[in-house]
Formats: structure tokens, C-alpha cells, sequence
């Protein structure tokens, strides 16, 4: 336990009067009887939010590892006072893997608020784990989540529009002017996919699936190795409980092949409600010898294609790596926005090439916002 850990644990025992033993033992990993409690608490915290209703929540935190809950809470007189999400990861960073966590979904019951329990919470996490990452914060946990976590400044978001009817609509403009401005762009977008939507060669094939079942052969080949950068590990299990299980979300699963080969794969959201709307990629991999510009355009631009023929509005990327970033260019979706990032903390033993915002691959698999 490091110093600061050791000091705020005293600080925080002694306002809720307990010793620093008793604190530490009533903080560990939620049972599957407070399921409903941590829902609750929830509730208490952030009010009625989608990714916070309980069959959501039971997915997420009681319905993934081998831990009773992949959720901390901190009990105090019988309730449920604090609980912050911590999903399992497994991260590379040069040669190594190590174990940690994203932070997320972090909450303290209204009648403790002020007494630092969040803090405590997140340095417990720090103590524990030897990399914690955070994917965000809000008006209530920035300066805490800032002071805790070094920002790392690497996430890029790409649009690609097939329609501006939505564009158009969210701006106001009178519902005539909406109708034949949106008809007047459909041209001049098509044009431009024809132009740079790189065509499918001879001999490769996409096919389309509603699972993550068809990735297994992917992740067997004797071929496939993890991305050279800092990433959080992808599997099988991974994708299978990301997309199959999720109660609020639907994917489409998508192959590049090549002579029976599965070169790489990628994972679509499907808009809530309908094919209408914004589409995101979430992930995506390749086979090492085609993780190259050329490969990556033929998927990109297939994906564009695709959901383009479905009625998508548009199709969203959040990536960091360079080869991602120039391809999705080059395939004509444009830069929208450079958030913060994420979040990370790590223990003095690990790789510092952790901490080079620079060397990272994301995805918005790696995020809570796009769940």
C-alpha cells in the first residue's frame, strides 16, 4: 500500500468510524445478491440511464470473468454506499501482458458525497491492478479522474456521411429546404464513394454475420498475433460476451477473406430502432502481414458500402494508430473531433511505453459510450 493510499485509507476509515481494517475488508467485489442494490445506486447517482438499467449492469459486471462481479462496492451499515466498475482487461504493451482494469461506472450514494470515497475508491483500484484505465469522466468526477490518471490525448474521430438529411435536421432548417438540399447532395456524395471507396479485389470476399461465433477461425490461425502496439487483448470469449450477450445492442459481424482465409474482421453497431441513422465501427483486426494501408481501405471501404446499401445516414470511426487514421482519409471519411482519450494509470514496474499516448490502438470497443 503506498503512502498516499495508506494515509486517505485512515482518513476516510475514521469518518465513517471505522478502523482501516474495517474499511478495507467492506470494500471487494459485489455478490450476485446485490445486483439489484448496485442497480439502485446507480440510479441514485446518474438517474435513469440506459447503460445503467439492471439487465445491462448484470451483463456487464456479474456476467463476464470468473469473479463473482466485475463491480466494487463499499458496504457501510448494511448498504451499499459506493461502487465503481472494473472490467477485466488484459493489456500488451511491447513484449509483456499485463492485468488490469477499466474504471468506469463510478458512483457514491448521495448521503456520503465529499468525503473523498470516490478517490478511495480509484487508488484502491491503483494498489491493486497494475495498469487502470478510465475512458472518461463527468462534471462530478473531471478533477478527481485528472489528478488521479495521466490524460492521454489520442482519440480520433472519422465520419463518413451518405446522407445530410439528419445534418440538416438537427440544425433546424425548414423541413422544404431539408427535403431538397438532401436530395441535391445524394449526387455529389455518391460520386465522391465512387472515387475513392477502393473496389473489392479479385478473389477477396466479405461475408456478413449477426455473431462473433465466425471469428474463431481468426483467432486460431497460426498466423494471427496481437498488434504490436499498447492494446487491450482481443479474443473469441471477448468479442462473443462484447457483442453476442449485450442486452441494449445490436452488430454485424463482418470477414475479409481471401482463398478461404479469414484476413481480418470487423464489428458494425446497427443503429438503436432501424438501419437509419449513425452506424459505428467498433473494432477491427487484420492478419499481420495485412496490416497495411492496402487492406485496410479494401475493408473500410466494403464497410462503407455495406451499410451505405442498408440506409445507414452515416458511419462513425474512434481509432489512435496512425495506419488507421491515414486509410480512413485516404477512404473519404473526414476528422471530426480529437477527444482527451482515456485515462491511465500504471504501477512502477510496468513498461513506461504504456504511457506514450502515441503508441496505442483504440477502438470504441474500448469504451463505455458506445455500448
Amino acid at each position: 500500500m503506498n503512502q498516499n493510499f495508506a494515509k486517505m485509507t485512515k482518513v476516510l476509515a475514521t469518518s465513517l468510524g471505522l478502523t482501516a481494517e474495517e474499511l478495507m475488508s467492506a470494500y471487494d467485489r459485489a455478490k450476485a445478491s446485490e445486483l439489484i442494490a448496485v442497480t439502485e445506486l446507480m440510479r441514485l447517482g446518474f438517474g435513469e440511464v440506459d447503460n445503467l438499467k439492471q439487465d445491462v449492469i448484470a451483463w456487464r459486471y456479474f456476467n463476464f470473468s470468473k469473479n463473482s462481479s466485475d463491480i466494487f462496492v463499499l458496504r457501510h451499515q448494511g448498504r451499499l454506499i459506493g461502487a465503481i466498475g472494473a472490467e477485466p482487461i488484459k493489456v500488451h504493451v511491447g513484449e509483456r501482458e499485463y492485468e488490469g482494469i477499466i474504471a468506469s461506472d463510478i458512483v457514491v450514494h448521495p448521503d456520503h458525497l465529499k468525503r473523498g470515497i470516490g478517490a478511495w475508491m480509484n487508488l484502491y483500484l491503483q494498489d491493486r491492478f497494475p495498469i487502470v484505465m478510465a475512458m472518461g469522466s463527468n462534471a462530478n468526477s473531471n478533477v478527481m479522474v485528472r489528478r488521479l490518471f495521466k490524460p492521454m490525448r489520442c482519440r480520433h474521430h472519422f465520419k463518413m456521411l451518405f446522407s445530410i438529411k439528419r445534418y440538416l435536421e438537427v440544425r433546424d432548417w425548414p423541413p422544404i429546404f431539408i427535403h431538397i438540399v438532401s436530395a441535391l447532395a445524394v449526387l455529389p456524395l455518391t460520386v465522391l464513394r465512387v472515387i475513392l471507396l477502393k473496389p473489392l479485389p479479385l478473389g477477396y470476399t466479405i461475408t456478413v454475420a449477426d455473431n462473433s461465433r465466425v471469428l474463431a477461425g481468426f483467432f486460431k490461425d497460426v498466423e494471427y498475433q496481437a498488434r504490436p502496439l499498447n492494446r487491450v487483448t482481443r479474443s473469441l470469449g471477448y468479442c462473443q460476451w462484447r457483442y453476442d450477450a449485450n442486452p441494449k445492442s445490436q452488430y454485424k459481424v463482418f470477414q475479409l477473406t481471401s482463398v478461404d482465409q479469414c484476413l481480418g474482421y470487423a464489428v458494425v453497431k446497427v443503429p438503436a430502432g432501424g438501419a437509419e441513422g449513425d452506424w459505428q465501427l467498433m473494432d477491427w483486426d487484420f492478419l499481420p502481414k495485412c496490416r497495411d494501408m492496402k487492406h485496410a481501405r479494401i475493408l473500410f471501404s466494403a464497410l462503407a458500402r455495406s451499410v451505405a446499401k442498408e440506409g445507414a445516414q452515416s458511419l462513425t470511426v474512434m481509432t489512435s494508430d496512425k495506419l488507421s487514421r491515414k486509410s480512413l482519409g485516404r477512404t473519404g471519411f473526414s476528422l471530426r473531433a480529437l477527444d482527451d482519450g482515456f485515462f491511465l494509470w500504471s504501477q512502477e514496474h510496468v513498461d513506461p511505453a504504456v504511457r506514450d499516448a502515441n503508441s496505442w490502438f483504440l477502438s470504441f470497443c474500448d469504451t463505455d459510450e458506445a455500448l
